[in-house]
């Protein structure tokens, strides 16, 4: 009972010191690509659109940690929280199909972004090509779902589940609030590009909270 007691504070500090290597990975990727989209580009996107582009970047980021957590299973075992390096590897296949779905969903939301619309005509992408890639995306998650119906274990499947239940939950929380605040007048504007972003986010954070309640995020 001692042992599990004094566990406890080790694990809780093993995952703040992940969770701020986390940070300032990403605090360090978020600026260099502020840098490089340069001032100009910055302006002319506006807030929207800029939440919109860190949120996949969120998103690509998480794909490429877990690849090198594959590439590298011993350093990569304490920077994903597992067990050993041969659960990463017992775990190979799902994780690969985890940083594809990242990546695709990263790459989607920072085109749109990035995409000329009304209101931004400095955009880098075309309009169709950021919807295409978005429908592709959508397509390609709808078949790869169906296919893999049946290869989650009982423990992910309902891992899933709850995720999406928080991140709906979430989501409807915050966009009502927002939306109210916004036909009230109170200036708090939301617009079609803030309900992408938020359906995005809620979504990455529903499954942190999914795994979090279960104790996979301290072990």
């Amino acid at each position: 009972m001692n042992s599990m007691t004094e566990d406890k504070p080790a694990k809780w500090k093993r995952m703040a010191m992940q969770m701020l290597v986390g940070a300032l990975v990403g605090g360090g990727v978020m600026a260099a690509v502020l840098a490089a989209a340069g001032s100009d580009l910055l302006d002319a996107m506006g807030p929207s659109r800029v939440a919109l582009g860190s949120v996949g970047l969120v998103y690509a980021l998480m794909a490429a940690l877990v690849g090198f957590g594959l590439a590298a299973p011993r350093a990569g075992a304490k920077l994903l929280n597992v067990a050993d390096a041969e659960e990463l590897r017992e775990e190979r296949r799902g994780m690969m199909r985890s940083i594809v779905t990242m990546a695709a969903i990263g790459v989607a939301l920072a085109l749109l972004a990035l995409a000329r619309g009304p209101g931004f005509a400095a955009g880098v992408v075309p309009a169709g090509v950021a919807m295409g890639v978005l429908l592709i995306v959508f397509a390609a998650g709808a078949i790869a779902s169906w296919r893999w119906r049946n290869d989650f274990d009982e423990l992910n499947h309902q891992l899933g589940l709850e995720g999406c239940f928080w991140a709906f939950c979430l989501s409807w929380v915050l966009l009502t609030l927002w939306g109210a605040a916004d036909f009230l007048g109170w200036g708090a504007v939301l617009t079609p590009i803030d309900v992408v972003t938020t359906l995005s986010a809620m979504m990455l954070l529903g499954a942190f909270v999914a795994i979090g309640r279960r104790g996979m995020m301290t072990r």
